[in-house]
């Protein structure tokens, strides 16, 4: 009996060991899989060491803001964190705020100029593709995210606007000052290079861009063009269908690209058949500064393999963004989405590889002068024309 007794209090004092031992073990597992608990208590521990030991009293407020812009410029250039009055403001921008300068903003140490819109009031300034942006109205923008910096470039028509440029490798910022304007210019531009080769330049992806080249590729076709160069470099857009329907003109049916969410659902971004207008040669131009909408087109003219894509890597910022409230008004603008590559392959961070890499870091748009891009693509063009003709 004394046995028995035993044994029991042996099971009942072993039970909740075992119980451990097996749950205990698989929570253990599970949350080192989440690895946002230990960084949560790392977390914790700075703001209290901060807060106990920092040599001077700390506003937290600013601190612990900080330290949420900062998180959010780490996931990509695109992301970030909106206090509640630049939320507002971001979710009804407001008719006050209808002009802008027109470029491409991203976020390099301070905001960088990806594109400047050709005639735009940027261009009238001097503004330059890879131009770095100081400060914004008197304001530094180290600290200012990208969806903030477009924010500050907008205002009533006719206002001026005071920016400090850092330019290539010149000690000191330029102080330029840009009246904002709505713009109305045309974003596609053409010309002819030989006697059978055009050139088209699309510096935005807007809607109806589609329109304006096929209108581009009739006008040099019935002036004697067969092969075509296609220039996307500094070239930007946010809507990845406008990509895909300038590919339309070119590829007849497949996919442009893949849409894939954080669950691992895809989408599949389909090139509409029967729309192509021009099915002989072309080479695409692209650079550093090519953005998503333009990666769209680039990705599709490779996939299909419709034409060399020439020049330098793309920027890789091929990306779906949703604006989160938050309860205390603030909020976040998040990437919640990616574009791949027909291929499955993934552009944010990476962008496209160019078939023919070429580097130019002194590319200015339209100017045929000295540039090499250009010129290898005309190269190539003029060998795939001259086999055509044999």
């Amino acid at each position: 009996m004394k046995f028995v007794r035993a044994r029991h209090l042996l099971l009942l004092l072993s039970g909740p060991l075992v119980i451990y031992a097996v749950f205990g073990g698989v929570l253990g597992r599970v949350l080192a899989r989440d690895s946002a608990y230990r960084y949560l208590s790392v977390f914790q521990d700075v703001v209290t060491l901060v807060m106990n030991n920092y040599v001077d009293a700390v506003q937290m407020d600013g601190v612990l803001e900080g330290g949420i812009r900062g998180m959010m410029e780490a996931l990509d250039s695109d992301s970030a964190y909106l206090s509640p009055e630049e939320f507002a403001k971001f979710q009804n921008p407001g008719e006050q705020d209808a002009a802008g300068i027109g470029v491409e903003l991203t976020k390099r140490y301070y905001l960088s100029v990806v594109g400047v819109l050709p005639d735009s009031a940027a261009e009238k300034a001097g503004l330059q593709p890879g131009d770095l942006l100081k400060s914004v109205g008197g304001r530094n923008t180290r600290e200012i995210s990208v969806a903030i910096g477009e924010s500050m470039l907008r205002g009533p028509a006719g206002a001026t606007i005071d920016l400090q440029v850092i330019r290539g490798r010149q000690p000191d910022p330029i102080e330029v000052s840009v009246k904002r304007e709505v713009y109305s210019g045309d974003v596609v531009a053409y010309k002819t290079l030989t006697g059978s080769i055009g050139y088209i330049r699309i510096a935005a992806f807007r809607p109806g861009v589609d329109e304006e080249v096929t209108s581009a590729i009739r006008s040099m076709t019935g002036a004697g063009a067969t092969a075509l160069v296609v220039d996307v470099r500094n070239s930007f857009g946010r809507t990845a269908a406008e990509g895909s329907q300038v590919a339309e003109l070119f590829v007849s049916g497949g996919v442009a690209a893949i849409l894939e969410n954080r669950a691992g659902d895809k989408t599949e971004l389909a090139i509409e058949s029967g729309r192509v207008v021009f099915d002989g040669p072309i080479t695409v131009l692209a650079n550093r500064g090519t953005s998503t909408a333009a990666e769209i087109f680039g990705s599709a003219i490779q996939h299909a393999e419709r034409g060399e894509l020439v020049g330098e890597r793309t920027a890789g910022r091929g990306v779906v963004q949703k604006a989160i409230p938050l309860d205390d008004g603030s909020g976040l603008v998040l990437a919640v989405s990616q574009y791949l590559t027909p291929k499955g392959e993934t552009l944010l961070g990476k962008g496209l590889e160019p078939t023919v890499e070429v580097k130019d870091s002194s590319f200015q748009a339209d100017n045929g002068d000295g540039d090499p891009v250009l010129e290898k693509a005309i190269e190539i063009l003029s060998k795939s024309t001259a086999r055509k003709a044999a």
